[in-house]
């Protein structure tokens, strides 16, 4: 487990403060945040590089706070892959890894570097470097292993392929990891834990499609992504059937009283949209989020289960390989879709042509 309890430190001017999250045994933990937000800074403080001005640190059953870095147990990995110039590339992975060789040798091989074992590390590229501070971090097989945008050198598919080994290899030797990224996607792939930092705090943390999902305010939904924030107004349904279940009282009555784990039938209005979801929100100020990916188009009025369907034209229409970004002015308040290109050439989609929007219910979430 990796424990961080009220962390701060400081490392000139930037301070980390009241950092507080768990990564459990064996689980993949990922650090996403903006440049300059202290991710690096975190991970040296956990290693021990960068002191504590408050706080503690456990890994596993130690608690680690006034433990020297050579004595935790933890392998490290930074984004520009130091190495030890002196040492030829075979010499790198195998530096402190005398009782684990095996290891070494397996850990080579599957991240595709078996053939620079004897390169001089000068010669080596930077997704090169990258891949051999992997393979000598892991080599030793440390019960902790800390990685610094370990793949962000690399080309797509070699970076796809030491992702998924990685992955693999954690699985496999059960080591606890913490991971920098500002990669969305590989966020989602790899960690059972995301913690989402900005400048020097944590603004939510928790399994990573809870927090994609589920953000805990507008700001931290538009860091995230999500194309769809709405400002407006909340209505719970008081009377509306979806809201309840049968109740005791009265046979094939609907009592308020019993709802379904707390949630309401909800109204959302924003501008001229009335948006219709389910949750536990209150009346009054709230925003609205809904992922790009949760909203469907169709040329005709849908025969959907979608609660909410909507008639919008076509702003803006833009193309990313296999996605395709739809824009859309429904009543004046801005919606956007995201679908394949296939998709979208499919229905013959073209700006300023008028469409239908979809997205179910449970798509809206409020914070």
């Amino acid at each position: 487990m990796i424990g961080v309890r009220n962390l701060g430190a400081r490392v000139g001017a930037f301070h980390l403060r009241d950092i507080t999250f768990d990564v459990p045994t064996g689980r993949y933990g990922v650090v996403i945040g903006p440049a300059g937000s202290g991710k690096t800074t975190l991970l040296e403080a956990i290693a021990g590089l960068t002191p504590l001005v408050s706080g503690d640190v456990s890994l596993g059953s130690r608690a680690v706070t006034r433990e020297p870095p050579e004595e935790r147990g933890i392998g490290i990995v930074y984004q520009h892959g130091y190495l030890f110039p002196h040492l030829s590339v075979g010499e790198n992975i195998n530096y402190g890894a005398a009782n684990t060789m095996p290891a070494a040798q397996e850990v080579t091989r599957r991240l595709g570097i078996v053939e620079l074992v004897d390169r001089h590390v000068q010669s080596l590229s930077g997704g090169e470097r990258q891949l051999v501070a992997l393979a000598r971090a892991l080599a030793r097989r440390p019960p902790v292993v800390l990685l610094d945008e370990p793949f962000s050198a690399l080309d797509p598919k070699r970076r796809a392929l030491a992702r998924r080994e990685v992955r693999a290899l954690h699985r496999e030797w059960g080591f606890t990891a913490l991971q920098v990224t500002h990669d969305f996607t590989e966020a989602g792939l790899l960690g059972d834990v995301a913690i989402l930092l900005d400048a020097g705090r944590v603004l939510q943390y928790g399994a990573p499609d809870e927090v994609f999902r589920r953000p805990a305010t507008p700001y931290i939904a538009e860091f995230l992504g999500a194309e769809n924030v709405l400002a407006g107004t909340v209505r719970v349904l008081q009377d509306a059937p979806p809201d309840f279940i049968t109740g005791d009282a009265t046979p094939g009555t609907l009592v308020p009283a019993d709802l379904a784990a707390g949630y309401h039938a909800l109204e959302f209005e924003a501008a001229a949209l009335k948006i219709y979801t389910v949750g536990s929100a209150a009346s009054g100020s709230a925003y609205a989020v809904i992922r790009a990916e949760e909203v469907s188009i169709a040329r005709t009025a849908p025969a959907t289960s979608a609660r909410n369907v909507f008639r919008g034209r076509i702003m803006e229409l833009s193309t990313l390989g296999a996605l395709a970004r739809v824009a859309l002015d429904v009543d004046g308040t801005p919606l956007v879709a995201a679908l394949t290109a296939r998709s979208a050439d499919e229905l013959a989609l073209r700006e300023g042509e008028e469409v239908w929007a979809s997205f179910k219910a449970l798509a809206v979430h409020l914070c």
